[in-house]
């Protein structure tokens, strides 16, 4: 076994807890510059990224204009779109998104026939979600 090593200007004994004199923090130093709080699991660290992602701003064409919008307004679009085109699945998932949003309760509401249960999505037949769809294209003519 080797010997632990001297210091030749004194008796400090570089080991286990004992860095060596030059990478040791500098007195006044602080040994996290930035002041950033590190991440405290894995899970944290990915819905950081996630957040990034669907904030993240993309370059999209709408006819003539080109606009920059979110990642998460994207994709929200696309599904829309292939929702109109008649994509069932695609409806369904917007249909149940639009009555989470509006299901959450919201503290300048007023009580009444909005606050109503509404039906669950499993419990809806395709014609009633046809319906809804008719009725929100109707809407927007």
């Amino acid at each position: 076994m080797s010997k632990n090593k001297e210091k030749p200007g004194g008796g400090y004994r570089v080991g286990y807890g004992k860095p060596p004199a030059h990478s040791r923090f500098r007195k006044g130093q602080s040994g996290n510059p930035t002041g950033q709080r590190r991440p405290t699991s894995d899970a944290e660290r990915l819905r950081k990224v996630i957040s990034e992602e669907a904030y993240r701003l993309l370059t999209v064409r709408e006819g003539e204009d080109i606009k920059r919008i979110a990642a998460a307004r994207a994709v929200l679009r696309s599904q829309i779109a292939s929702a109109v085109k008649g994509n069932v699945s695609a409806q369904r998932a917007i249909i149940q998104a639009i009555q989470q949003v509006e299901a959450e309760p919201q503290p300048h509401r007023s009580t009444g026939a909005a606050n109503q249960k509404k039906k669950g999505m499993s419990e809806m037949t395709d014609e009633e979600l046809m319906d809804i769809i008719r009725a929100a294209r109707n809407r927007k003519s």
